[in-house]
């Protein structure tokens, strides 16, 4: 454990930053996501992503485990398997756009962002032709500025008014995508709730492309700024190392202890409010061996760039085959590419829940 740090809202917080900290807080029953037991204390101004009480997120066993078994089913290792045709011949696709328009190129806005997004879409079946809003109203709610607080609000409102109208597209004519079957339980003996369908949807979208996309656009700028790329062979092991290395979401959401919990490295008194520091664990020197260098054949502990215990992403498994598809179509179809500027002139997200470029102009 740590000293408190201040947060966006002015507010304090303890943070978990040691692996084993971390771990515990993410796996202990001791620690709650409700936040309204944090005594009044936001990460940011104005309302996110912690005050929908309807939200996954938010929600602690047994109301956690009920919604979670119910989308569980769509996100099981042989279903997602079975999705590797249409992801390859996505990536292709979308490979093969990049390559037509010529270099230079801005590897996240015409190949790492849209990947993520029209496999979601697909799935959940919505429109990927609206992934530009998508884009906005992502960034804007996972935004940490203070300066974003009231259009974190309008983005939220205008992205729930988005999914009822597609929840509604799709009560009047169903098919067969994962929206009809949430739809299904929402009107079922399962018992979801209006609200509760809204948000689900709504995190689906939202986790089911930004963990992605930043994962595919940093682990590219790690393995061409390091002189990695040429030649590299796209495996398990490379796909695991760039989650541990280039850990997209920065940190978990906050946990609120309803107990005196102790952890490897202190107390947590009960009430208290711990953020857990994902990518800093992912680079716990007590843990990895070498934390900072990048090891393609690294074999060692699990990396929690995904979380752990109840809340660990639904998507994980979604997001490892997109990412290593996408270094398997790249590395096939532009075997020299190249950073197009300097790699300190990338621009990268600096207030945001997640960490990538903004932008990563390539050549080849």
């Amino acid at each position: 454990m740590t000293d408190e740090i201040a947060l966006p809202s002015g507010d304090t917080m303890r943070t978990a930053r040691r692996y084993d900290d971390v771990r515990q807080v993410l796996t202990d029953p001791r620690f709650s996501r409700d936040m309204r037991r944090a005594h009044g204390k936001r990460m940011v101004r104005g309302r996110d992503v912690s005050d929908d009480p309807h939200s996954l997120l938010n929600m602690d066993p047994p109301e956690h485990t009920r919604i979670r078994r119910i989308v569980a089913g769509a996100f099981k290792p042989r279903r997602i398997a079975r999705r590797r045709p249409r992801v390859l011949a996505i990536t292709r696709e979308l490979a093969g756009e990049m390559a037509a328009s010529g270099p230079p190129a801005d590897l996240v806005g015409e190949f790492a962002f849209p990947l993520p997004v029209r496999v979601i879409c697909e799935l959940l079946g919505i429109p990927d032709a609206d992934r530009d809003r998508f884009r906005v109203w992502a960034d804007t709610m996972l935004s940490m500025s203070d300066a974003d607080a009231e259009q974190r609000v309008q983005a939220g409102r205008e992205f729930r008014a988005y999914i009822r109208e597609h929840l509604a597209a799709h009560r009047a004519h169903p098919g067969e995508a994962l929206l009809d079957d949430l739809i299904a339980a929402r009107d079922g003996s399962d018992a979801l709730s209006e609200r509760e369908l809204v948000s689900l949807t709504s995190n689906l979208i939202v986790a089911g492309h930004e963990t992605t996309a930043n994962l595919i656009a940093s682990g590219v700028f790690t393995l061409l700024s390091e002189g990695l790329y040429r030649g590299l062979a796209p495996t398990e092991r490379l796909v695991e190392e760039l989650l541990r290395h280039d850990t997209p979401a920065l940190y978990a959401l906050p946990r609120v202890a309803t107990r005196d919990v102790d952890l490897p490295s202190g107390t947590v008194a009960a009430g208290e409010t711990v953020l857990p520091l994902l990518a800093e664990a992912n680079r716990d020197s007590g843990v990895f061996g070498e934390p900072d260098g990048f090891d393609a054949d690294r074999d060692g502990p699990a990396h929690l760039a995904f979380g752990h215990g109840a809340h660990f992403c639904l998507g994980a498994g979604l997001a490892r085959l997109e990412a290593e598809v996408a270094l398997t179509v790249l590395l096939a179809e532009f075997p020299d590419l190249a950073l197009a500027v300097p790699a300190e002139d990338v621009p990268w997200r600096t207030t945001s829940l997640v960490r990538g470029p903004t932008r990563l102009p390539v050549r080849w």
